[in-house]
């Protein structure tokens, strides 16, 4: 099938450009955006049934919760009074573009992308592909340039960040058929790969002809003397994905599929001729690229590589790169990968302007992020059964997405000024149905709890746990660990080991290392240098290697191998490790960790996935394992804890104690509001019982810590 495309081409590069030029076309106007898309929503609600309308929330509560839907942490009190001390008719625009232009904006969208892409730190090209998604959260990477170069990526893994996308699914083209379809169009076409689709229009045909996209991609291990040097994404000669399948075939010749992308394109422009505006602002872009390449009297090439300062400052994520290496066909691996021309053309066909399921399926994911359902739910499963809440504002806020370039900032700014997102929730005290029904029509929005990251992160910053609060020394304390290695025992060949037999008197296999107790750190995690992950991507493995001992190494190459010398065998020891350590802790931000955490971590133990699943949800509900963790867990204590070096500690400690003051600057942090007159007085008879006034403080923020207001969004 033929598609048509305005990206922007390596060929128009290279036209001759006039020097004059007036610029890309102005973008979508967020707050207009906002307008139209509450109208619609109001147009759409007035034609059903009347639903309870929720107020807006007030603004302390407003700030609470963009600061968490920006940038995934609360406020802290010199946020708090910087956004009041800003004119009430404008601060919450204004506040919004504020919490979108720190990097903190990066990270927490990063975390969003990792969820819908399943990046994992330890896959293939793991550390590299967090990275990478990293820095076009950063970048602000149009949404449609990032997925053709997910698609479209051939290379070695590390040294290709964006090789990481496929090798997840070890390029297995029945997998990845599903992905695509799943991620990126909010289509279930999965089930087609035995039979029809039961409960919508794909047929197992269907399947694979978009399965034929994939169907020369294969994942290669380059491998010298036993060791991996490189693992590759690399196309075969001829594709696997054959018709018919081969239950079906009995006897019959089978033969090649020939891809074809089954979702039908649009014919229109719509009544706000989106496409037309995409198609002028990329037209502007290549101008602008043009006239860069007049103006500095270059080359295209130049241009493509970017800037030069005496050093190599191209940036990684180079929208022409891709351009640069086809035209100047450089194959630096040689004969160890090759690029794909059929993932190439996957890559137009999905981001193409026409395709109305890759626009909306998108919209809707971010939507459902920040109000908390989406105008489709489950957010991936758009089917004929599955209607549209409202179909209006759903296709406008897709336009509106395509015509600014598929700028995804654009996306959040819009759908955090609009009134369904500033509303608050209706009481628990209604029935149910009258909630649920309010939440359909967004007219109320539905009660959230904070990602575990931002749940992480918003008790380090109230706690003033991302610097140290204690002065050096003042808790040093010895920290004992254990832990089981493998090591290569070299046996008496005069003293003979009897074997132990295991079943069918067959003699055992090596004890495998039990589990130890858990660390003493149960929330610290891997901390991700996003930037030099990108710069340096294969000595992340040589620290991972350096990391164990020689004795680790040579007992891990002698099992890989199999080549055991006469008289040794392995064997697993106990290695106790006393450290005394200065127990000052300061963590890290947990959007910064390499994702997933480790089975048990704070983070999975509040919804954060494996990323496995194609389908898996965060799961927000609660748990004894969670209240235990806030209850007891290291991260909460300490947060707690007062330390001198705090701001609240001049005001519960010394001459200058204001126990009052100190008691509305915890409530500020914690919970982004002053303390009522109750909970003031409550919170005194906390602080007067305890041993020391610093205790009873302490005593007081742990209970905000552990209450439903600090975890949940207003």
């Amino acid at each position: 099938m033929k598609v048509r495309l305005f990206s922007m081409t390596l060929a128009a590069l290279a036209v001759t450009a006039t020097s004059a030029f007036a610029g890309p076309p102005a973008p979508p106007d967020p707050v207009a955006t906002a307008r139209s898309i509450d109208k619609l929503i109001a147009d759409e609600n007035a034609a059903g049934a009347k639903t309870r309308e929720a107020p807006a929330v007030d603004d302390l509560a407003f700030l609470r919760r963009v600061s968490l839907d920006m940038n995934a942490r609360i406020p802290t009190d010199a946020e708090i009074k910087k956004f009041v001390s800003m004119p009430a008719a404008d601060r919450r625009s204004k506040y919004i573009e504020d919490l979108m232009a720190r990097e903190q904006f990066a990270d927490r969208w990063a975390i969003f992308y990792g969820d819908m892409l399943r990046v994992r730190y330890g896959a293939d090209g793991g550390p590299a592909f967090q990275a990478f998604i990293h820095e076009a959260v950063r970048v602000n990477m149009p949404y449609d340039v990032l997925t053709r170069k997910l698609l479209s990526a051939s290379g070695r893994a590390g040294s290709t960040p964006t090789t990481g996308f496929i090798l997840a699914d070890d390029a297995d083209p029945y997998a990845l058929t599903g992905v695509v379809s799943q991620v990126f169009m909010g289509v279930r076409i999965s089930c087609a790969q035995c039979h029809d689709h039961p409960f919508d229009v794909w047929t197992r045909e269907q399947f694979y002809d978009l399965a034929a996209f994939f169907g020369r991609t294969q994942r290669v291990e380059h491998r010298v003397k036993m060791q991996i040097l490189g693992i590759f994404l690399n196309e075969r000669a001829d594709t696997m994905i054959m018709w018919p399948p081969e239950d079906k075939a009995k006897g019959k010749t089978r033969a090649a599929v020939k891809a074809s992308f089954p979702f039908k394109p649009t014919e229109g422009d719509g009544p706000n001729k989106h496409i037309a505006r995409f198609k002028e602002r990329r037209d502007a872009e290549i101008a602008a690229a043009k006239a860069a390449v007049a103006a500095k009297g270059t080359n295209v090439d130049d241009l493509i590589d970017g800037p030069k300062t005496g050093t190599n400052t191209k940036d990684p994520l180079n929208v022409f790169e891709e351009a640069k290496a086809g035209i100047k066909a450089i194959d630096l691996e040689g004969d160890l990968y090759k690029a794909s021309e059929l993932r190439r053309m996957l890559g137009e066909a999905v981001t193409d302007p026409r395709n109305r399921f890759y626009a909306k399926s998108m919209v809707n994911r971010v939507w459902a992020e920040l109000i908390g359902r989406g105008f489709v739910n489950p957010v991936d499963d758009f089917r004929q059964d599955n209607p549209v809440a409202h179909p209006k504002a759903l296709d406008y806020l897709a336009d509106e997405f395509v015509a600014s370039g598929y700028d995804f900032r654009f996306l959040v700014a819009s759908i955090a000024r609009t009134t369904a997102y500033q509303r608050g929730h209706l009481s628990g005290d209604l029935p149910a149905l009258e909630r649920l029904a309010a939440e359909k029509a967004f007219t109320a929005t539905a009660p959230r709890r904070m990602g575990s990251e931002a749940l992480f992160d918003s008790i380090v910053q109230a706690g003033h746990l991302f610097t140290p609060k204690h002065r050096p020394g003042e808790n040093m304390i010895t920290v004992v660990n254990y832990t089981q290695v493998a090591v290569a025992v070299k046996e008496d060949p005069t003293k003979p080991v009897k074997p132990k037999l295991g079943g069918d008197k067959m003699p055992a296999m090596p004890a495998m290392p039990k589990m130890v107790a858990g660390s003493y750190d149960l929330e610290k995690g891997i901390e991700v240098d996003f930037k030099n992950a990108l710069k340096n991507r294969d000595a992340l493995e040589l620290e991972k290697m350096n990391a164990k001992s020689a004795e680790e190494l040579e007992a891990e190459s002698m099992m890989k191998s199999g080549n055991m010398p006469a008289g040794t065998r392995i064997r697993y020891i106990t290695k106790e490790v006393k450290t005394l350590v200065d127990d000052n802790p300061r963590f890290t931000s947990a959007m910064r960790m390499a994702s997933p955490a480790p089975t048990g971590h704070f983070l999975r133990v509040f919804g954060q996935t494996d990323r496995g699943a194609l389908d898996e949800r965060r799961d927000h509900s609660p748990s004894m394992r969670q209240a235990l963790m806030m209850l007891n867990g290291k991260l909460t204590n300490e947060a707690a804890r007062v330390g001198p070096l705090e701001p609240v500690f001049a005001l519960i400690v010394g001459p200058k104690a204001d126990v009052d003051a100190a008691i509305k600057l915890v409530y500020r942090e914690a919970l982004t509001r002053e303390p009522n007159v109750d909970e003031l007085s409550d919170a005194r008879a906390i602080i007067k019982e305890a041993p020391k006034p610093e205790d009873g403080l302490a005593d007081l923020r742990w209970a905000l810590f552990n209450s439903n207001e600090f975890r949940f969004i207003p």
